[in-house]
């Protein structure tokens, strides 16, 4: 799932004696370059406010120095750190000390021969890696907000690439990176609007908006972590990104759209409706399915623009086929609060869209397709498997187990690249195990359980820690771990096409052998398979080698996907 890799539960990422960490004296932090106050909001609720100060001097390079505070229910973390690079922005020192209510904790980083040495002492555990690339090595860590003003500041004077290498002391792993931008950009705050700049900045598989006014930094947005930051010093009133969607788009020739407006139980949801122009009779329907995340009807959430699901609807419109996109609940145009949907939801959501694609003018509702990407290509069997009279089914990245095995493999695969040894792996995994088998066996929602419940079932579980595994519905999870997909796709009795990259490493390749073999082995004999070797997980070409980095996402999707995509249905919609 693009945006569900959780690698924030493979680890104790922590840190120790907070005393240790003793600012220089005044005298010797040298020129001020920057200063400011953070304000970090999870839903609206303040979770982190940092004060920082960036200091420049000729003989000692950069220093940055941040006193923060981490709120979790009626406790409070204290964080401080600081974070020493040279004249070029290669990391020298680095100390992050936190006091917890579990006790003093630290975390350092330190260039050396080997690279950087990263630590992380816990009690008297200790573990440490070393990454060798000095010189492209920026350190990040989504709690300290002021990080990033050090990567843009770098970024900018061509210190790094705009691929890079991002260190997270925290959980002892090195994530390719990657910086676009900047691109013009309008934000509110206070009931104004501000022209500023946007930065796309791609850590792993998480999607972070960078944006800067008067270049300084001031809002940072990770739709996966439902998080904005904002400069309180100069946007005390928050700030917020003008919606996309507001800017009139050019259609292709022939292609018509219009918005349409429909309801699941009570919540309200918008889409779009994209049919050629001028066709005569009716047209055979597509309903897009997304993937996880808080995105929206074209594929996209605050820092990805996928697109894909938009640029799909126009060429299936110039091929003679009717579709529809629809922002999901809580995102964009729709109501509802997207961290509260369970898989439940949005299946009934699917099934409300369904029904009002069919129900379309110009859409013939005995010829309509299901296009389901990623979690949409878990969703799409289980409405196929309840509704016999679709045409057809498309599974974009679809996976064949369920998301508790996908995400375990994806933190052993992760933890093996960081060249971790098989004890290590496995102590991370065992840790793992823990938080999978409570999800598993849960009840309710993560509001229905006490910090020590959860470390009851967890006992590695820190403050910090609750926060990130309780920023997704502890339902949506639970019911994706305990549902089996192959399971599922053996009640399919439509056609199915199956389209898979071999460069994706969130769901592995061989998961559409999987399905295809359960679906022949109950008799389905309309199913095609199609493997493309150098694709992504976002369909994307992707000649590189595998990495969690989503790059070329300023290039169209694969041409191939859209082929085979719009043939298969084309050629389906006759029978």
């Amino acid at each position: 799932m693009e945006h569900k890799l959780l690698i924030v539960l493979a680890v104790i990422g922590v840190i120790i004696l907070f005393g240790l960490i003793t600012p220089p004296p005044a005298t010797e932090r040298g020129e001020l370059i920057d200063t400011g106050h953070f304000v970090l909001e999870q839903g609206g609720v303040p979770i982190v406010e940092e004060d920082y100060t960036l200091f420049f001097s000729m003989e000692g390079g950069y220093m940055l120095l941040s006193e923060a505070s981490l709120s979790s229910g009626d406790q409070t973390i204290t964080l401080a750190q600081q974070y020493q690079l040279d004249q070029d922005f290669t990391p020298v020192l680095y100390h992050l000390a936190a006091d917890t209510p579990s006790g003093s904790q630290l975390i350092s980083a330190q260039m050396g021969i080997k690279g950087l040495h990263m630590d992380v002492l816990a009690g008297t555990a200790h573990q440490s890696v070393d990454i060798p690339d000095k010189r492209n090595t920026i350190i990040l860590d989504n709690n300290l907000i002021s990080h990033y003003v050090v990567l843009l500041i770098a970024a900018e004077v061509g210190a790094i690439d705009r691929d890079f290498t991002a260190a997270v002391p925290q959980a002892l792993l090195s994530l390719p990176a990657h910086l676009d931008g900047p691109n013009t950009i309008e934000f509110a705050s206070g009931g104004s609007r501000y022209t500023g700049k946007l930065y796309g900045l791609q850590l792993g598989d998480l999607s972070v908006s960078l944006v800067t006014y008067t270049d300084q930094l001031v809002g940072l947005f990770i739709p996966a972590q439902a998080t904005v930051t904002y400069n309180a010093d100069l946007f005390s009133e928050g700030i917020s990104l003008v919606e996309e969607s507001d800017k009139k788009d050019t259609l292709p020739p022939g292609v018509r759209e219009e918005n349409v407006t429909f309801m699941s139980d009570e919540i309200s949801l918008v889409g779009t409706l994209t049919l050629p122009e001028g066709g005569a009779g009716s047209v055979p329907g597509v309903l897009f399915i997304h993937g996880s995340g808080p995105v929206d009807r074209d594929g996209n959430a605050s820092g990805l623009k996928m697109g894909a699901y938009r640029q799909l609807a126009h060429a299936l419109a110039e091929a003679g086929v009717g579709s529809l996109r629809y922002d999901k609940r809580g995102v964009g145009k729709s109501g509802g609060t997207f961290a509260e949907a369970s898989m439940e939801d949005l299946l009934s959501d699917a099934n409300a869209a369904l029904s009002t694609l069919r129900s379309a003018k110009g859409i013939d509702a005995g010829r309509c397709f299901l296009v389901g990407h990623s979690e949409g290509g878990i969703l799409a069997p289980i409405i196929a498997s309840e509704k016999e009279d679709l045409a057809g089914i498309v599974l974009l990245a679809g996976a064949a187990h369920s998301l508790d095995f996908i995400i375990r493999g994806q933190i052993e695969g992760l933890n093996r690249d960081t060249g971790k040894n098989e004890e290590e792996v496995q102590a991370t995994l065992a840790k793992e195990d823990q938080y999978l088998d409570f999800v598993r066996t849960s009840e309710g929602e993560w509001s229905d359980y006490s910090f020590d419940d959860l470390k009851g079932a967890m006992p590695w579980l820190t403050q910090e820690k609750y926060q990130e595994i309780t920023a997704l519905s502890l339902s949506w999870l639970r019911e994706h771990f305990l549902h089996d997909p192959l399971e599922t796709i053996r009640k399919v009795t439509c056609p199915v096409l199956i389209i898979q990259g071999g460069k994706d490493l969130q769901v592995p390749p061989d998961e559409a052998g999987l399905l295809s073999s359960a679906l022949k082995e109950v008799g389905n004999s309309d199913v095609t398979v199609d493997l493309i070797p150098d694709l992504n997980h976002l369909l994307r070409h992707h000649p590189e080698e595998p990495n969690l980095a989503y790059r070329h996402l300023d290039e169209p999707i694969d041409p191939r996907v859209v082929d085979m995509v719009t043939g298969w249905i084309t050629g389906h919609s006759d029978r």
